[in-house]
């Protein structure tokens, strides 16, 4: 068994090296992972790396874009290990370029851009020989380190590249409206940033950034609160002023409202819309209807919700975040959860679901985050959900269900 163990070290420490790990901190490492036993008496090995995203962050020539010399960031899985990380390039190995990273954790890894690498994919290579597949992610990096030309110029000449993360977003989601922005130029600028909403051109929120660098990316988050409140749905845009002057021409002072100054365009990479729903059923569906509807007759009630029919194991989503209230098993409701819709005084009742809900009582939970899995749980005729909707003080103390068939239908439309 040690002459196996060594000789798998040795194995792993030559193909280390064929890919660019030649230190000798990383070929000890190498040997010492290769040595470690696991309980099946074989050398272990941790899970794979892999690269979901990249991302310049400092020294960038653009939101998209990095240069010699810029640092990046890649994000992903299994990326603690990490001790080399090559820049593809284009098809064969000439062009490649490896360098060690600056830092490497669990889901992260940032690099600085070696010279000579080319635009291409990125993969890594951990302490034990784990090699990640190409990623999916493609880094463009501008030539000669010249800047790119940036989509947005203040008056004073200075060159701002800007857009969001997401074009839709969610109230209380998983993730908040985010605008990544980059400064070039060479000298560090005054910038301030408001956030428009398309239907009265209010400017509902703004954000001072005094002396910003050039060449790191920056971010801002909104979390669809104004003063505390949910605002509207609708599209947004966040509107940038560079060294006092405007990028695109500001709306109203923050809370004030009146015609937009500018219309925001779909296609603006600084806009996006804001929803206040996700539809709960992640799959495709269809809507009972007859004794599938609200008010439909039953032995000794009526039918308090609406059915809408999906493969068991669909996943199913909170259409509102809140805190869950219940969580329970019934004979007619099998498995199901209700959920207090933040900022909407109603409550919100998932039932059928196939497995116990996943989120417990009293847990905060966001919209769009996974609560369960359709199911036929119950008294339940077919795979579906049975969904109600109940207005204040709530299910069962106090409050009154609504047919909720014309929300849902509002709901699936635009998510």
């Amino acid at each position: 068994m040690t002459t196996s163990r060594t000789a798998l070290a040795r194995r792993r420490a030559r193909n280390a090296i064929a890919y660019g790990t030649t230190t000798a901190i990383g070929t000890l490492a190498l040997a010492a992972s290769a040595g470690a036993a696991d309980p099946t008496g074989g050398a272990s090995a941790s899970p794979p790396p892999s690269i979901a995203s990249v991302q310049c962050r400092l020294g960038c020539a653009g939101i998209a874009a990095a240069q010699a010399g810029s640092t990046i960031e890649l994000r992903g899985a299994n990326l603690a290990g990490v001790v080399r990380v090559t820049f593809v390039g284009r098809r064969g190995r000439a062009d490649d370029r490896a360098t060690e990273p600056l830092s490497a954790a669990a889901g992260t890894v940032t690099v600085r851009v070696p010279a000579g690498a080319r635009s291409g994919p990125l993969r890594v290579l951990t302490s034990d020989a784990q090699r990640s597949p190409r990623s999916a992610a493609v880094l463009t990096l501008s030539r000669s380190g010249a800047r790119t030309q940036a989509p947005l110029r203040a008056g004073n000449g200075a060159p701002v590249d800007a857009r969001v993360v997401d074009r839709r977003v969610f109230f209380d989601g998983t993730k908040h409206a985010r605008l990544d922005y980059v400064l070039g130029g060479h000298r560090a600028t005054d910038i301030a940033i408001d956030l428009v909403r398309a239907q009265d051109g209010s400017t509902v929120a703004h954000w001072d950034e005094p002396q910003v660098a050039p060449g790191a990316v920056r971010t801002i988050e909104w979390d669809g609160l104004a003063n505390g409140v949910a605002q509207p749905e609708g599209r947004y845009s966040f509107r940038i002023t560079a060294g006092g002057a405007p990028l695109a021409r500001r709306a109203q002072a923050p809370g004030g409202a009146g015609a937009p100054a500018t219309p925001i365009d779909a296609n603006d990479p600084t806009s996006f819309v804001y929803l206040d729903h996700i539809f709960p059923i992640r799959g495709p569906h269809t809507y009972g209807d007859g004794g599938g509807r609200f008010g439909a007759g039953r032995a000794g009630h009526s039918h308090q919700g609406q059915d809408v029919f999906a493969s068991c194991g669909t996943p199913l989503a909170a259409a509102r975040g809140g805190r869950v209230k219940t969580r329970a098993f019934q004979g007619n409701a099998g498995n199901y959860i209700v959920i207090d819709g933040a900022q909407t005084g109603d409550d919100y009742a998932y039932m059928h679901l196939r497995d116990p809900a996943l989120a417990k009582v009293g847990q905060r939970v966001h919209t769009g985050e996974l609560i369960g899995f359709v199911g036929d749980t119950g008294d339940a005729v077919g795979c579906h959900l049975h969904f109600e909707l109940w207005s204040a003080p709530g299910w069962y103390s106090g409050g009154s269900p609504r047919d909720p068939l014309a929300e849902l239908q509002g709901w699936d439309k635009t998510s």
